[in-house]
């Protein structure tokens, strides 16, 4: 039912979420990263026990510790204001997460509330596993909050959960100031040909061809596939065919998108997938890239873990137009099952609804370094000021929209990744790659919904 996701930013939110154990929520953030000390994760976790004479409702989520954190904080100012309700929370890695859900769901022994990653929530909506959100908190819901995050929240006009945080790989990108200055560059480049320019300049290579310093990194599975989708709707085009249920990788726009893509490894050399192993952004911190597309999730890992390099979070131009319109993942939220009690399901929704509440969801957003779904917080200067180069990600925020009914999320991702590869890597041409990963996509699509 629930196809893992899998994605390489989960996968870091261990140490990116490191940030905030054991620190107030108030308190400014890079700071109490410094006191984090890694330890052995346990399977499971539990806060709090049920309590005679309460409504009880057990809560299961992610084991990062800035979850952790900020979940046990929420669940403590909720308590207090609403002695009646008690929580009882359970916690997992990510991994483990995704394992209870399903065996949960399929069971019948699944939690009241659960945490959830935006993209699995329409799954289980579509097999009536989750309570709608109440017609009251319903009211409003795509005015308050972005529709990049609340996007995978909706099923055929009903919501099935409040989303917490926007999930951003776009728009933003690293900068190594040292490299650049060396080279000469000290100004952010205005457009997207002096970008290229700019990378081209900064990259290095060894005598048999290989990079020794990335000028523009970008070549990591998610960033492929983000970066195609964004240069498709910033031409104002779509990647969707007109039933809105298939892509159209045809068009003029996402031809031109892909051509250009792939000519920043085949005509530019900026970076490539063979020259090094790993983590494109850890060769980043590593003072080995001048420039590297990442979301604002791996700031907090580049501060913690690489001390002594010194690095900025900014803004790149647009491929085309001048706004930065991106497609997103919809990100962490809060689900309720449909089979609960209907005064648990009351109550759960009273504690989603709590945590929502700008003031709670500030400060949740900080506990795990996420962007806020909520438009209110966008530019929130409490938030600016403790992780002040999370500007320029909020800079983007507002052109954001959700990346649409992928359904299985890993084979999406990796038919673009495996054509881009096959044309950088010089086995087919560009177009033919194209129209392979459209066919593959279409083909699962297909598998998941029917022709």
């Amino acid at each position: 039912m629930l196809r893992q996701n899998g994605i390489a930013r989960r996968n870091l939110l261990k140490g990116a979420a490191a940030v905030a154990a054991g620190a107030a929520l108030r308190r400014p953030l890079l700071t109490a990263a410094q006191d984090a000390t890694p330890e052995t994760e346990p399977e499971e976790v539990t806060f709090g026990s049920p309590a005679e004479g309460k409504i009880n409702v057990e809560w299961w989520g992610y084991n990062g510790p800035g979850w952790v954190a900020g979940n046990i904080e929420m669940i403590g100012r909720f308590q207090q204001a609403n002695p009646d309700i008690n929580i009882v929370y359970r916690y997992f890695p990510y991994d483990i997460l995704i394992s209870k859900l399903q065996t949960g769901y399929n069971s019948g022994t699944v939690a009241d509330m659960q945490q959830m990653f935006g993209t699995w929530v329409t799954d289980y909506a579509s097999f009536g596993l989750l309570d709608p959100v109440p017609a009251a908190m319903a009211e409003g819901l795509t005015d308050r909050y972005y529709q990049a995050a609340y996007g995978a929240y909706e099923l055929n006009g009903q919501f099935y959960g409040l989303p917490k945080e926007n999930n951003l790989e776009n728009g933003c990108m690293l900068t190594n100031p040292a490299i650049l200055e060396a080279i000469g560059i000290s100004e952010a480049p205005a457009t997207w040909d002096e970008l290229i320019a700019n990378a081209v300049k900064a990259t290095t290579w060894d005598d048999q061809g290989r990079i020794t310093r990335a000028g523009f990194q970008f070549t990591d599975n998610d960033t492929i596939t983000f970066l195609f989708l964004a240069m498709i709707l910033q031409q104002g085009e779509t990647y969707w065919a007109d039933d809105g249920v298939h892509v159209n990788f045809q068009t003029d726009a996402a031809r031109k998108a892909w051509q250009d893509e792939t000519d920043l490894v085949v005509k530019h050399h900026v970076d490539d997938e063979t020259s090094y192993t790993g983590d494109r952004f850890l060769w980043f911190f590593q003072g080995n890239a001048a420039m590297s597309v990442r979301g604002p999730w791996v700031i907090v890992d580049g501060q913690q873990e690489f001390p002594g390099l010194k690095f900025d979070y900014v803004n790149y131009p647009p491929y085309a137009g001048t706004e930065h319109h991106y497609a997103a993942e919809s990100g962490w939220g809060d689900v309720v099952k449909a089979s609960a009690a209907p005064e648990v399901k009351e109550a759960a929704w009273k504690f989603i609804d709590f945590m929502a509440q700008p003031d709670n969801a500030r400060d949740w957003n900080l506990a795990t370094y996420t962007l806020p779904a909520l438009k209110s917080l966008e530019n929130d200067p409490v938030i600016l000021e403790q992780a002040p180069l999370l500007k320029a990600a909020f800079n983007v925020l507002p052109y954001g929209q959700w990346v649409g009914p992928v359904h299985n999320r890993d084979r999406f991702w990796q038919s673009i990744h495996d054509a881009f590869s096959a044309v950088c890597l010089g086995r087919m041409e560009a177009d033919a790659a194209l129209l392979q990963a459209e066919q593959e996509i279409n083909l699962m699509i297909d598998e998941s919904v029917g022709p």
